[in-house]
């Protein structure tokens, strides 16, 4: 069954939540945004990541390290069914007090629908 309207919706609101929780340091969050056996891995800085409460302590010390940063999520696309999907999106860091952009690149986020809806699963970063 192909993805509905509700559904991509869902997913795009999933992917602004995880911004404004990261952004503003709502780091509990995390756990309704992502998979408890999660994957994130980053080319640049180089990250490889499982695991949610892993995931929670790195966002912890990229927030301390750098607290005014602003995810920016945009040219957001998806693909899939009705149960897992891929979102494909570019990301602009800035950070909000200079307004100097601190990183660009992509997302792959692979996406499930859980019992307490859409969560990330794994999300590849590849910078630039």
């Amino acid at each position: 069954m192909a993805l509905t309207l509700e559904d991509r919706l869902d997913i795009r609101e999933l992917l602004a939540r995880y911004a404004h929780a990261l952004d503003y340091h709502n780091l509990p969050a995390m756990r309704d945004i992502w998979t408890d056996d999660c994957r994130f891995q980053a080319d640049e800085p180089e990250v490889n990541i499982t695991g949610i409460e892993a995931l929670i302590a790195f966002f912890k010390d990229t927030v301390a390290a750098v607290p005014n940063a602003r995810h920016l999520i945009d040219n957001l696309y998806i693909e899939g069914a009705a149960s897992e999907a891929l979102c494909h999106a570019y990301l602009s860091i800035v950070d909000a007090e200079t307004g100097a952009l601190l990183g660009f690149g992509r997302y792959r986020d692979e996406v499930v629908r859980t019992a307490s809806g859409w969560r990330i699963r794994s999300r590849v970063f590849t910078a630039g």
